[in-house]
């Protein structure tokens, strides 16, 4: 059953699907249970992978939490950055800013790990909410995956605590690729959180003393 809401959910973020491409859907933090809310506040990341099919595609990722000892201008700043993230993401090699126009961003990724390294442009825009950047891969430019789309999302956490959620749906596209790496990719989906921590955190502990 969870597996099925969250395919509606993902689902229903797909740019295809919706005017309003990526919208930041998933379970906010008002929306966790209690058990979920005590392992987020005791440092743990709660994570609820995924896989579905959609429009002829074959899809894995998930949703996963992750609470954070920083503001969340901090981290929004962070994931903002074609600089900062090779840090703030797992498995990211390169991060190139390609176009900037107002809340919308376009970035060319080099993610994996060797032999298996794929080369891709995000779209990335920033929600009128200010609390989250959806994300879609740009077709019209070179892409070595068949497709991506998701978000990040931060919300109020306690005092000077935010919960970070990354929540992504990548289509590796048919082949080998899919058999031999889709759970690795899957992995490095869930854990992103958990990187974004340990790259903002540092920094914003340090500029609060």
């Amino acid at each position: 059953m969870t597996a099925v809401v969250l395919g509606c959910v993902l689902t229903g973020l797909a740019p295809g699907a919706l005017a309003d491409p990526v919208r930041p859907n998933a379970p906010s933090v008002r929306s966790l249970s209690g058990s979920e809310r005590a392992l987020l506040a005791s440092r743990e990341r709660v994570s609820r992978p995924l896989r579905f099919g959609h429009r002829g595609g074959s899809y894995v990722g998930g949703v996963s939490y992750q609470v954070v000892r920083a503001g969340s201008d901090q981290i929004l700043a962070a994931l903002a950055s074609a600089e900062s993230l090779p840090h703030a993401l797992p498995s990211t090699h390169e991060a190139r800013m390609v176009s900037r126009d107002g809340r919308t961003a376009r970035v060319e990724l080099v993610q994996g790990k060797a032999p298996f390294l794929v080369r891709y442009t995000l779209v990335l825009e920033q929600a009128e909410s200010g609390n989250a950047i959806r994300f879609w891969l740009d077709p019209t430019r070179p892409h070595d995956i068949k497709d991506v789309w998701g978000y990040f999302r931060v919300e109020p956490f306690g005092a000077g605590k935010s919960l970070v959620t990354v929540a992504a749906a990548v289509d590796l596209g048919p082949g080998l690729a899919r058999a031999l790496f889709e759970d690795r990719v899957q992995s490095t989906i869930l854990r992103a959180p958990s990187r974004i921590r340990s790259f903002v955190e540092p920094a914003a502990l340090a500029s609060a003393r």
